[in-house]
């Protein structure tokens, strides 16, 4: 009969506080010496929890304290009398402490000797490998390990929304390591990096990964490249429930059917299950056999690489974002006038949803009429085809509202509903309003689609609500911003309150901290953390590039104009050398048009936007031009220029978005003087966070 141990916390006044002091001493060594005041201390607060036997003896016991500034729980000891190591106690003590603290803390964190060896039992425990740091014995490092408690945030609000619309596949930690390794031939996993199929289909890690990445590589360097990989690259899934239930079903049947896996992969499996993915990727063929069975038990399916490819080239609908069929188009946006009615009614009312002729003519009647407070515009092609139909409120000064938010069902719906969008935040921040508030009743599915994917959105009571605050300013003043408004405006602003909160958050890793950063900076573009130490690079290109990419001032000054509409695009590509920057770096752009004579003066040779800079790719041109063709106005060989016409040399890929056109151009003149030096701005650089903050107050 298994002995029943009892889990209970102490305070100082406990009989078992002598044993815990005892326990804890006679595992010094690994433990580290404890003062007998400070364990006094941790049981005042009762934070001390112990396993007590059938004898009423302690056999182990849990001592954490709370870091209140961080949110979090952290262990400090976690020790178990030798004669009952092996026996779950350990276990339990901590599901106690998971219990305790999972409403309040985001999680539990814990460090730990690496040459210790407890890797697998921290992973056995559902602790995720994060980081090494220094330990303080000279020469030894310590692991940082974290159990997240699953809080929901912006951000994963935000990816549950863009799971909507794209098929979320979880892939074999195997295939990620064939994906990077430098001898490997596994061309079927490399498929399932091909562009193409990035419309469709999201390739997604379990936080396994980063346990795997701990075991599997000895050099401290090699384990943080690869943690940043899995980070940058793919969608990280953690299990959405803390019980682990199928974790026993898994392995009683890979056990049954000799499938020679460890428990890591199978912890891998079932966090796969419990996010909610339906298809596993793997090419291992003893998986691969109990696919059926598989299936019937979990409901996931266990997919080949190639032949996922082959089902989704099969399912695979038109590519809805197409930047490129725009090329040549010219459309124009023209404010509605009394008399424009039946043509608006005949195009952009909903009567699929139920809305009568009467009430959306006396809604536009309403627009057109009271101009003190709204303005209605349309957007059209060629011979006055109409393609959208939008509405602005203007009527609170803190906030652009948006009434009426209409498209035409055509080829490139979904961006022109893009467009929109993203023209609205731009046009709320320019006016220096806080808010973009999109309340239409009766959006366009393209429309919401579009709100959803852009992630940046709350929404609360069917209006969809976002910050964007037109300012440069540190985290500190900027949250405390955040938090007035949260405060004065009420519960449907609570989101600025979240936001404000992350920026007051400490995150000990560089790393993650300049990706927390770069996400706010996204979700509240184009505000600016002056203090985040986010990258940012002075990136020239020529007047003929910008265009295309960004410049609209410079297309309208072009005999021809703008190959596309400019307007129209919130993501792109630009290539150049492969020098300047590394892949996996994120952060800002500021654009310096370089000097071009066939453009009138004054238009060139300036500092005239910037951008986030979202991903940095070195490759070969030809690969490259196949996999950013749609995002770009380049031709293959536009690109082997830039190889000095050696098709197999390397060149760089700067995948951009959301770019602020600067009200006023800097001079290359007023460029020096910020930057101190005579720079001529002929290949990219890197600036200090004091500089960039001088160039956007001088710029905006």
């Amino acid at each position: 009969m298994t002995e029943q141990i009892k889990i209970i916390e102490i305070d100082e006044k406990s009989p078992h506080l002598q044993a815990v002091i005892e326990l804890g001493d006679t595992n010094r060594e690994t433990l580290g010496f404890l003062p007998r005041k400070a364990f006094n201390n941790y049981a005042k607060c009762r934070q001390i929890i112990v396993a007590i036997d059938s004898n009423k003896s302690c056999v182990g016991y849990l001592l954490y304290r709370v870091a209140t500034s961080y949110n979090r729980v952290g262990i400090i000891h976690l020790c178990i009398a030798h004669s009952y190591q092996g026996k779950g106690v350990a276990k339990k003590l901590f599901g106690y402490l998971v219990e305790i603290t999972q409403q309040k803390y985001s999680g539990i964190g814990l460090t730990c000797r690496r040459d210790f060896n407890l890797s697998d039992f921290w992973s056995k425990l559902g602790f995720v490998f994060q980081y090494d740091k220094p330990a303080k014995t000279p020469e030894k490092l310590n692991a940082y390990w974290w159990f997240d408690h699953h809080h929901s945030n912006l951000f994963s609000n935000a990816t549950a929304h863009q799971r909507e619309y794209k098929l979320y596949v979880a892939i074999d930690s195997q295939i990620f390591f064939d994906f990077y390794h430098s001898d490997n031939n596994n061309k079927d996993a490399q498929s399932l990096l091909a562009d193409w199929l990035d419309p469709d289909l999201q390739l997604c890690l379990t936080d396994e990964i980063f346990n795997k990445i701990n075991v599997f590589f000895d050099n401290k360097y090699e384990r943080k490249h690869f943690t940043n990989l899995a980070k940058k690259l793919f969608t990280i899934l953690s299990a959405n429930k803390i019980s682990s239930s199928k974790f026993q079903s898994i392995k009683n049947l890979v056990e049954q059917r000799k499938i020679n896996i460890s428990e890591s992969d199978i912890r891998y499996i079932e966090k796969a299950i419990r996010s909610d993915v339906y298809i596993f990727v793997t090419d291992n063929s003893s998986l691969l056999d109990i696919a059926d069975e598989f299936y019937e038990q979990f409901n996931v399916s266990i997919i080949h690489p190639r032949d996922l490819i082959i089902q989704v080239d099969e399912i695979r609908r038109q590519t809805e974002y197409q930047p490129v069929r725009l090329a040549g188009t010219l459309l124009q946006k023209s404010r509605v006038t009394i008399g424009q009615e039946q043509l608006l009614n005949k195009y952009f009312r909903a009567d699929k949803l139920g809305e009568t002729k009467a009430d959306f003519q006396q809604k536009i009647l309403r627009f057109i009429t009271e101009t003190d407070k709204f303005d209605c515009f349309f957007v059209f092609e060629g011979e006055k085809q109409p393609l959208a139909f939008i509405v602005y409120d203007r009527r609170k000064k803190y906030e652009l509202e948006i009434p009426l938010m209409r498209v035409v069902d055509t080829s490139i719906t979904p961006t022109i509903a893009n467009h929109l969008v993203f023209e609205s935040i731009s046009i709320s921040a320019r006016e220096e309003r806080n808010f973009t508030k999109i309340t239409d009743p009766l959006l366009p599915e393209a429309v919401i689609r579009n709100i959803h994917k852009d992630g940046t959105f709350v929404e609360f009571n069917h209006t969809y609500l976002r910050a964007n605050m037109a300012i440069a300013k540190t985290a500190n003043q900027l949250s405390q911003d955040l938090e007035k408004l949260a405060v004065s405006l009420g519960k449907e602003y609570k989101f600025c309150h979240q936001i404000s909160q992350l920026l007051q958050k400490k995150v000990e890793n560089e790393h993650e901290q300049k990706e927390l950063y770069f996400m706010i900076e996204k979700y509240l573009w184009p505000a600016k953390i002056i203090d985040a130490n986010l990258p940012t690079w002075i990136i020239p290109i020529k007047a003929f590039w910008a265009k295309d990419l960004f410049d609209e001032e410079l297309a309208n000054n072009w005999l021809f104009g703008s190959k596309t509409e400019l307007a129209l695009k919130r993501e792109l590509v630009f290539y150049r050398s492969k020098r300047g920057l590394k892949p996996g770096v994120i952060g800002r752009i500021i654009w310096y048009v370089s000097n071009d004579e066939s453009f009138p003066y004054g238009t060139t040779k300036v500092i005239k936007a910037c951008s986030l800079l979202d991903e940095v790719i070195i490759d070969k041109p030809e690969k490259l031009y196949r996999q950013f063709r749609n995002l770009g106005v380049y031709k293959l060989e536009d690109l082997i220029k830039i190889t000095k016409n050696k098709p197999n040399e390397d060149i760089m890929a700067i995948r951009f978005s959301d770019t602020q056109i600067f009200t006023n151009n800097l001079t290359l003149k007023q460029l020096q003087n910020i930057l101190k030096k005579r720079t001529t701005v002929q290949g990219l650089f890197k600036i200090t966070p004091d500089e960039f903050a001088q160039i956007y107050e001088q710029a905006t």
